[in-house]
């Protein structure tokens, strides 16, 4: 414990030599999506028998839109597996949408989707839940990718040191509408924003005649475009829900959808630094009859980003499941994943996986693995 808090403390410290945290980053509109691949093949014999033979494959898909008066949300995780010729699947599709009551209080009504589908489903499970909650999320990544820049040109002394909190939001900004300058230059795109972004430098006198030469150029291409390194994504905010979930479809024809339940949730997102980010979720769910707060499903996970250096990251994540019956023996599960993504190129990322999983008074089952994750964006 205490090694924990002596590296978050220098985490923390490291952070705080720039000029600019996360949180200075508040922009009317924040956006994101993140489209990620992971695959991986296990195979062994003893002797002239084959004792495994699988394959796994995972998609996941995420992105948002958050502005003044509104904001939407789309999740999708999908899994798949063989083993020995038996095949498996795991499909859901989480949308959401909110409207803010005012543009300058983070009160808001939302309603919500979910969609899943798994074998040996024979049919679609579908809940909709509305209702009302606070706070707001905020994509910081285009600040992270201007500090990775000032990183780099302090580095290889283009600039004699970190700048004006000013210019690096203004550098972020820039950044942050690179679909902008696509559509009003074409293809000649980059030259405008690179140089958008150098007059922003220029401004505070750091620079040498000359301005930040062929290395500079170098450097915002490699940050910009994942060339050789990888900006994880930045997020800050928090927000808090309280809804009713109406089942709409069950995920078996022959068992009735149920009752509406209530539903209490949670999310919560800071990066300790400029290398390090915490993603926390929670959710609650009782039924509105009589077996209120007698029966309870539970849902709790928290993310650990650490980025060891430009090219490796090291990735834990944790999630605990509870369902407590009306009656009978509570159930809990417990999953605890640790990994090292290690970036290729193009957006390829070698990762070595190991997982724990609990599920009450089953055996544990740890494995591990290594695979190939591809980031399309």
């Amino acid at each position: 414990m205490k090694k924990l808090a002596l590296l978050l403390l220098l985490c923390s410290t490291i952070a705080y030599t720039q000029n600019v945290q996360v949180t200075d980053y508040q922009v009317p509109v924040s956006k994101a999506q993140t489209l990620r691949f992971d695959g991986s093949w296990n195979w062994s014999q003893t002797g002239n028998s084959v004792t495994s033979n699988n394959a796994n494959g995972t998609m996941l898909f995420r992105t948002f839109y958050s502005s003044l008066p509104m904001a939407w949300f789309l999740d999708v995780d999908a899994s798949g597996s063989k083993a020995f010729g038996e095949y498996s699947h795991n499909i859901v599709i989480d949308g959401s949408f909110r409207k803010y009551i005012w543009e300058n209080r983070d009160l808001f009504g939302f309603s919500s989707l979910t969609a899943q589908h798994a074998k040996p489903y024979n049919s679609v499970a579908v809940d909709l839940t509305v209702g009302f909650g606070y706070g707001r999320y905020i994509n910081a990544t285009a600040l992270a990718k201007a500090v990775r820049i000032e990183e780099h040109l302090v580095k290889d002394k283009v600039i004699p040191g970190n700048l004006p909190k000013e210019t690096m939001l203004n550098i972020a900004s820039i950044i942050e509408r690179e679909a902008e300058y696509k559509d009003k230059y074409g293809e000649i795109y980059e030259q405008e924003w690179f140089d958008d972004i150098e007059h922003e430098i220029e401004k505070t006198n750091m620079l040498e005649e000359g301005g930040v030469g062929s290395i500079g150029v170098l450097r915002m291409r490699q940050v910009l475009f994942n060339i050789n390194e990888r900006v994880n994504d930045r997020y800050y905010g928090w927000d808090v829900t309280a809804g009713v979930l109406f089942p709409i479809t069950s995920a078996y024809d022959s068992i009735p959808t149920g009752n509406p339940n209530l539903t209490v949730g949670g999310r919560f997102a800071f990066p300790l630094s400029w290398r390090t980010q915490i993603n926390t979720t929670a959710e609650i769910f009782t039924p509105l009859d009589s077996a209120a707060f007698d029966q309870v499903r539970a849902r709790i996970g928290a993310d650990f980003i650490y980025e060891l250096s430009n090219r490796v990251n090291f990735v834990a994540s944790y999630r605990f499941g509870l369902y407590k019956p009306a009656e009978g023996d509570m159930d809990r599960e417990h999953t605890f994943s640790a990994s090292f993504w290690y970036y290729l190129e193009n957006n390829i990322y070698l990762t070595i996986s190991g997982d724990y999983n609990k599920l009450g008074n089953n055996p544990k089952i740890v494995s591990s693995r290594v695979g190939l994750q591809y980031n399309l964006f």
